[in-house]
């Protein structure tokens, strides 16, 4: 690890140790089943354990951690359930949300979704954490003209999640995956402009199951990849 740097403008101590851990677990530098040891996490970013146990303590109520009594802190890794998960709540509001938007989309809104898609398909497919947050603020701007803003709270929430950020990054690790977000993204585009409601809602469906079944098959990709190499160490 490295050494947290302090300027002000990071924000708060506790949240700069929790959003560096946080981002390693999602990022697969602490992989699953890692010990997470507050002394030496303390030690290697020059803070005291305070902020550590804090960080440590908010990554196991988000389910990224463990406290096994006896052993201490490990890494959770990524599971089936966790992926259906935040799929089901994500398919549940984003689907009324972007219903209650249809017809709301003025010129300025779908020249912003544009310059997104633009965005997205300008970078580097391998930039998981770009990614995910090109992929947020697309489906943020498409269903904001909902105007329920407690409905787009609960789904902000969800994208906070950071169960969410490793199901992205376990995505787009697979090939191809970032131009088809990019194609399906360009046709919602279409429908809104067209205010075609169930064109809409047909490919924002279509869009966040075929999200789920590659984030899932990309999940057992990786499994594989993973349990073949810890059997190769094994017999070496």
């Amino acid at each position: 690890m490295t050494r947290l740097t302090r300027s002000v403008r990071d924000g708060p101590l506790p949240e700069r140790v929790y959003e560096h851990l946080r981002d390693q677990i999602v990022d697969g530098e602490l992989p699953a089943d890692a010990a997470l040891v507050q002394e030496q996490i303390a030690t290697s970013l020059g803070v005291s354990r305070t902020p550590v146990r804090d960080a440590l303590n908010r990554l196991t109520h988000e389910g990224l951690a463990t406290w096994v009594p006896g052993s201490g802190y490990v890494v959770n890794g990524l599971t089936e359930r966790d992926i259906a998960e935040v799929s089901e709540v994500r398919r549940t509001l984003e689907l009324s949300a972007t219903r209650m938007a249809c017809g709301r989309h003025d010129p300025a809104s779908l020249a912003r979704l544009t310059a997104l898609v633009e965005e997205m398909a300008g970078t580097h497919s391998g930039d998981g954490a770009a990614q995910f947050e090109l992929n947020r603020r697309f489906h943020r701007a498409l269903v904001e003209p909902c105007g329920n803003m407690l409905l787009l709270k609960m789904l902000d929430s969800l994208w906070d999640h950071p169960v969410s950020r490793r199901i992205t990054r376990s995505y787009v690790s697979e090939s191809g995956n970032v131009a088809l977000m990019v194609e399906e993204h360009r046709e919602l585009i279409a429908a809104a402009a067209a205010d075609d409601l169930d064109k809409l809602a047909a490919l924002t469906e279509e869009h966040l199951v075929t999200g789920y079944r590659e984030a899932i098959r990309a999940h057992h990709a990786a499994s594989v990849s993973s349990a073949g190499l810890t059997s190769n160490e094994t017999a070496l």
